[in-house]
């Protein structure tokens, strides 16, 4: 799966957080069935800001406070992201395959250095 840094950074600053939070939810999501097409996604966003994942039998689930979401949403742009899936890492989800998407979660400092570094 791609991604666009540009268009993310600029989500990151402008959606409210609830917003932010189901656009990285639909993300992984994207992610997720790109892997197998049965994982499904399911976003709450009332009194916590819970992410579940399943896949037949298999059933993870983050959750998240709220002020927790907005720091995360303004450390940088794939912060949010970086924090679903190691949660959902800790709990067995196997990453299958490193995406251009799953590279910048894991390595934004990197990332972010390499594109200010060609950009000079």
């Amino acid at each position: 799966m791609n991604t666009n840094t540009f268009f993310r950074t600029t989500k990151a600053n402008t959606f409210t957080v609830r917003k932010f939070f189901k656009h990285v939810a639909s993300d992984m999501e994207a992610q997720l069935r790109e892997w197998d097409e049965n994982f499904s996604v399911e976003v709450e966003t009332w009194r916590t800001y819970t992410l579940s994942v399943t896949n037949g039998a298999q059933k993870f689930r983050v959750a998240l406070s709220k002020n927790e979401v907005e720091l995360l949403q303004h450390a940088h742009p794939y912060a949010l992201d970086e924090k679903l899936w190691t949660s959902l890492e800790k709990q067995g989800l196997e990453v299958q395959d490193i995406s251009e998407y799953m590279y910048i979660i894991l390595n934004y400092d990197l990332y972010r250095r390499d594109r200010l570094r060609v950009a000079r």
